[in-house]
């Protein structure tokens, strides 16, 4: 594990004792200096003070990492020194300085409260902006307030190429150079009397804007969509059968089966504690709208103690107060913004503070960033990840399964560490599970219908069924060679032997 990442965690666990003392106290938290007021400043540390509460206070000296008081909720983080990417996202009423360079998506998706970069930042500066105010004094760099919906961004330097690009609401101020607006924006002219109300609010008798500022709003005679790729997925796994092995005897009925799996509970020597586990009775995982008692399942709201919460863009903003009910947590990555390892780390530890625990954690994407997919989840501290079939790629349910197992492969990914689960669009069976396992998966995810529980008890029953007719005592001995194709187009997408020749396609000999 990488020596920023276990530094991080440690500090966030500290931070959070402190912070509690500090506003029972109404004292702000210090770090980065001695109790005899020495700096001794931080390197690289990421994730830090996330969901700032409203009274909390934190003063950090040092060159710190990414992802650094997300979320924060009306507290206060000043920072003396650098920050990474994504510093102060989804801020909701925090009030946040900067001294010294900030690296690319300030302010990211904030939705009340200020910002200040008193020393410039990098791209992407108020990305999906919703409201608040981001204040930059130095130069900013290119695609500022990219996509932002609402508030105000003042730049008091120059800026670089694409400001405001497909920009629907707010506005963006500049005291200096800035080149023609980006698709979706355009330049207007400030009346005098909206100036001196603006000067007003600032508050600020050392910062003011001129009659000669520029102003770029959306062009809503311009307006340029971005209209993602439809998801969608062809076939099923239903010509895809199962069958025993030659001289494979029936099991004794009665006798102990495994379908148990595990996620989470790898020990982290360097921080001296293990990931909580999660423990499922069979390989399948309901994705619901609403939790229900006893059945670990993925939900995006509300979780009792055995669920996975879903994390999205849609309800990143309303969640810091639900993760620590949680048992675990899935990060739909589809719907976040475009994510360096570096920027990953932080969310990971930022989630993980929120929860005050070793959550397990899941990464989730379509079936096209299988890949990607598996190194995160080799280089990471995450416990699985979750392919979806159903994605812009639109490719065969049956030509998922060896592109799955391939990156696997490829990515030498510990499966035992982080399992790979496989999400459907369809409604599961116990075969399909056997199917999912064969073919190098854990198992799946699937949304859920009515009578969840039901339904639940009746695919447990059936997959232990199966292991008795197949004489095998546990899922972890399900494999490819149970699996028989019943077409030979199936055969050919997806490498399984084909029933009555036995053996797969010769085009899949060399594989």
């Amino acid at each position: 594990m990488h020596e920023e990442v276990v530094r991080s965690l440690k500090l966030n666990r500290d931070l959070g004792k402190m912070l509690k003392q500090g506003i029972e106290l109404n004292k702000p938290i210090k770090i980065g200096w001695s109790r005899d007021g020495d700096p001794i400043p931080k390197k690289g540390e990421m994730g830090l003070a996330p969901a700032l509460p409203d009274k909390g206070r934190v003063r950090i000296l040092g060159d710190l990492g990414s992802m650094n008081a997300i979320l924060c909720q009306g507290g206060s983080f000043s920072l003396e020194g650098s920050a990474g990417d994504f510093h102060a996202a989804w801020n909701n009423g925090g009030f946040h300085v900067i001294e010294r360079k900030v690296g690319d998506h300030l302010g990211h998706g904030m939705i009340d409260g200020k910002i200040i970069a008193r020393d410039g930042c990098g791209k992407f500066a108020g990305s999906s902006l919703n409201g608040g105010m981001l204040i930059v004094r130095g130069d900013a760099g290119s695609q500022l307030g990219a996509g932002m919906k609402g508030g105000t961004i003042l730049v008091a330097g120059d800026v670089g190429d694409s400001i405001g690009t497909r920009m629907t609401g707010g506005r963006i101020l500049v005291s200096g150079r800035c080149p023609k607006p980006g698709e979706g924006a355009k330049t207007i002219t400030l009346t005098k009397e909206e100036i001196d109300t603006f000067n007003n609010s600032l508050d600020d008798d050392l910062l003011k804007i001129s009659d000669d500022v520029i102003c770029i709003v959306a062009d809503k005679d311009t307006e340029i969509e971005s209209l993602k790729p439809e998801k969608q997925t062809i076939g099923d796994w239903s010509e895809i059968k199962i069958v025993p092995e030659s001289n494979k005897k029936r099991l004794v009925a009665g006798q102990t089966l495994d379908t148990i799996v595990v996620l989470g509970g790898d020990d982290i020597q360097s921080l001296d504690d293990s990931v909580e586990s999660i423990g499922l009775n069979y390989p399948h995982i309901f994705e619901l709208k609403k939790s229900i008692k006893d059945l670990s399942s993925i939900v995006t709201s509300k979780p009792n103690d055995s669920d996975f919460l879903m994390i999205n863009q849609e309800n990143i903003q309303k969640i810091h107060s639900e993760i620590p009910k949680a048992a675990g947590v899935v990060i739909d990555l589809s719907s976040m913004p475009a994510m360096s390892p570096q920027v990953l780390d932080g969310l990971l530890i930022a989630i993980r503070a929120i929860s005050s625990r070793l959550i397990p954690i899941l990464l989730r994407d379509g079936l096209g960033r299988v890949n990607n997919l598996h190194t995160f989840g080799k280089n990471h501290l995450i416990q699985g990840v979750i392919v979806d079939l159903m994605d812009s790629s639109g490719l065969h349910a049956a030509s998922c399964l060896p592109k799955i197992g391939r990156s696997i492969i490829e990515s030498k990914i510990d499966k035992s560490i982080c399992p790979t689960f496989i999400s459907v669009p369809w409604s599961v069976s116990s075969s399909d599970i056997l199917i999912a396992r064969g073919c190098g998966a854990a198992g799946v995810v699937s949304s859920g219908e009515n009578e969840v529980k039901k339904n639940s008890v009746k695919i447990h029953s059936e997959l232990r069924g199966w292991l008795e007719e197949l004489g095998i005592d546990s899922v972890e001995k399900i494999a490819r060679k149970h699996l028989r194709a019943n077409s030979e187009q199936i055969a050919a997408l997806s490498g399984i032997r084909l029933a009555g020749y036995d053996r797969a396609l010769p085009m899949w000999f060399s594989q």
